[in-house]
């Protein structure tokens, strides 16, 4: 065999038998794959970590200028590098959320401040702003109106005189105006309600001799004028009077009232009531007691009466008052118009409408029932 001769060899990347010269220059050509039958083993390089290949091909050709079959490289790139910066990055920001979690558990808590909280807050700082303001010409008008002898005079210190005087010459005619020296204003107590959107300032105040009285205060023409009716506990005439007289007749009263056999009576139609006349200065007395009153339980004025009754039980006054309650226990206050029939034993007394249960001479009724808006009784 010449060298010209062709000589087997054996591709050791297909497994074939190829002829092939002995003469032939550069790499020898598998004739079956057309790759190097020898390859030469590479370098052992250690891999670029957090490479990202990217996929390039590139023909190549055998020594007769015949393509060969492609073959494909890959270039390291970047993608397994920022993936482990994304991953990294979300541990952290988990490692700093539990961290908070758990600061916060250990921190003491504060209560939320509600928003009604927040509101009565601040209603409280306008009702001092208000007091510090108005108390002082209160406590002159109404020093005023006790040293005042005349209705004429007294009418310039009370709320809407032009009404009130009248009825302060017919009280006067039956009933002593009080007798009461310029109070001690350093033993009373001032506090502002609010009825249906009015500003008022009620006070209480203590004399030497033990009484205590009331007044309120209520805003006309820029001044605080005294609510005349509430102060001295205004009725048409005395409830005594009233009561012992004969034949027909009817009057505006401001009373105190009591449920009589409140709990053996509760399943019953009708409420039982007793009133009494108030005695100025001295509220935990009161006058003698009337003959019992039924009032029909779903009527606008027995649901009045069972709304104030019912806040009584919890201590609470009408309009939110805050001043604490002077009158007997289990007792309310009431203004109504009462009728009287009959003549001696045959005597017979109804509420012909139940106004307020309260004494102030304002016309809401102070409580919020079903009825409000019904035909009176």
């Amino acid at each position: 065999m010449t060298d010209d001769n062709p000589f087997w060899y054996h591709c050791s990347r297909c497994g074939s038998l190829f002829q092939s010269s002995t003469l032939t220059k550069g790499p020898r050509r598998c004739t079956h794959c057309g790759l190097d039958p020898n390859p030469q083993p590479k370098e052992n390089k250690a891999p670029i970590p957090f490479a990202r290949t990217v996929t390039s091909i590139k023909n190549e050709q055998n020594a007769d200028g015949k393509p060969l079959r492609q073959t494909v490289r890959r270039k390291k790139s970047s993608r397994f590098m920022t993936k482990l910066i994304l991953g990294w990055l979300l541990f952290a920001g988990f490692v700093v959320f539990l961290a908070n979690s758990i600061s916060d558990d250990k921190a003491p808590k504060k209560n939320p401040v509600s928003e009604k909280a927040s509101i009565k807050e601040m209603n409280n700082k306008e009702d001092m702003a208000l007091l510090d303001d108005s108390i002082p010409i209160c406590k002159k008008n109404l020093t005023l109106l006790l040293i005042s002898t005349l209705p004429e005079e007294r009418s310039q210190f009370v709320y809407s005189p032009i009404t009130t005087v009248m009825r302060m010459e017919k009280y006067q005619d039956l009933n002593p105006f009080m007798q009461v020296e310029p109070p001690q204003f350093s033993d009373s107590k001032w506090s502002v309600l609010t009825m249906q959107g009015e500003k008022a300032i009620e006070c209480v105040w203590s004399c030497d001799d033990g009484r205590i009285f009331e007044a309120l205060f209520r805003k006309e023409e820029d001044s605080w004028k005294i609510d005349w009716d509430f102060l001295v506990r205004y009725s048409d005439i005395p409830f005594g009077i009233f009561l012992s007289g004969n034949g027909d007749a009817e009057g505006e009263f401001r009373l105190l009232a009591r449920e009589r056999l409140a709990e053996e009576r509760k399943d019953m139609p009708t409420i039982s009531l007793c009133f009494y006349a108030p005695i100025p200065g001295r509220p935990e007395q009161t006058g003698s007691q009337s003959p019992e009153f039924l009032v029909d339980r779903k009527s606008r004025a027995g649901q009045l009466l069972q709304a104030a009754f019912d806040a009584r039980k919890q201590n609470k006054r009408p309009f939110d008052a805050e001043l604490s309650n002077q009158d007997p226990d289990a007792m309310i206050r009431i203004n109504a118009k009462i009728r009287r029939s009959g003549e001696k034993e045959n005597r017979t007394f109804e509420i012909i409408e139940l106004k307020a249960c309260h004494w102030y001479s304002h016309n809401d009724t102070g409580f919020l029932i079903e009825q409000e808006d019904a035909p009176k009784n």
